[in-house]
């Protein structure tokens, strides 16, 4: 069969399957986006997310994190809420509005995969959702699915920036994306204006020892005291960007079922919810039923 109508077809699986947008591309270095990465950790702007650092090999080179790959297949799926939680209380960033989307993502990643093995021909698979060295940005760039914003996150036309990313690796050669999603953003830089700490310091560039989403989850260590009354009420994350953003006005809401918000995100009291027990409602694992969907 030939590569482009098994590509084809592999798309619109991935579609039926219930990802948003589906591309496929190559698995040869990332020579650009690389050097961007070693310019951003030379200037500390990892602050303590020291495993940035780790592999740069491998998110140089993706063929490296799987043996004998040769296809990348990225998929998005779009979390756009149709409720949000009021503006006076506590703020929990729209991304952890449902249950953990490692889970979401990477069980759809599977049955795509189980597919393509019974489908279309035998072949060696591995999935990836934000827990791996992959630059999984630059991957859906090449895919064909967007452009990275001025905010550094992936902007798709459809759909905006608020899409989860995963990644499929194989070892079968594909039909790859050769048309690249020009730079939508134009003059706009609503995001650069509005960020509460000033983290986005040039276009595409964070400085994350001053982005909220890294102070009030992944930081070790205390806030500086000139930057805790900017976070607010923002107790994980921050969509200051992401609201602002013109695309993710017009996008639609998801209908995931596994992704709907918990009502206890929205009834959250910071006088009896401890930090970890936050951590542990917001990475609560879905139930699957047989047919590998939400319950």
């Amino acid at each position: 069969m030939h590569l482009e109508t098994i590509t084809k077809q592999i798309i619109a699986q991935a579609l039926e399957i219930g990802f948003s947008e589906c591309g496929v591309t190559d698995t040869k270095p990332l020579d650009d986006e690389s050097k961007h990465l070693k310019n951003w950790l030379k200037l500390g702007y990892n602050g303590t997310m020291k495993y940035m650092e780790n592999y740069f090999d491998k998110r140089h080179n993706p063929a490296l994190l799987v043996e004998q790959s040769k296809s990348a297949i990225v998929v998005l799926l779009n979390y756009k809420p149709s409720r949000t939680i009021p503006a006076d209380k506590p703020q929990v960033s729209k991304y952890a509005y449902g249950t953990d989307y490692h889970f979401v993502v990477k069980n759809r990643l599977t049955q795509l995969l189980q597919w393509i093995q019974k489908e279309i021909m035998p072949c060696r698979g591995v999935a990836f959702v934000d827990s791996a060295p992959v630059l999984e940005k630059a991957l859906a760039v090449k895919a064909g699915l967007g452009w990275i914003g001025k905010n550094s996150l992936l902007v798709n036309k459809k759909y905006g920036s608020m899409t989860f990313i995963g990644t499929l690796f194989v070892d079968i050669s594909l039909h790859y994306n050769k048309q690249i999603e020009p730079d939508g953003c134009g003059n706009c830089q609503r995001c650069i204006d509005h960020c509460p700490t000033k983290a986005i310091v040039k276009p595409r560039i964070i400085d994350a020892t001053r982005c909220i989403s890294y102070l009030n989850k992944t930081h070790k260590g205390d806030v500086p005291q000139s930057l805790k009354s900017l976070i607010g009420n923002r107790i994980w994350g921050c969509d200051t960007c992401i609201d602002v953003c013109p695309y993710n006005k017009k996008t639609p809401p998801h209908n995931i079922p596994e992704l709907m918000p918990k009502d206890e995100i929205f009834s959250l009291n910071l006088n009896t919810i401890s930090k970890r027990q936050l951590k542990k409602l917001i990475m609560r694992q879905p139930q699957y039923n047989q047919s590998g969907t939400g319950s």
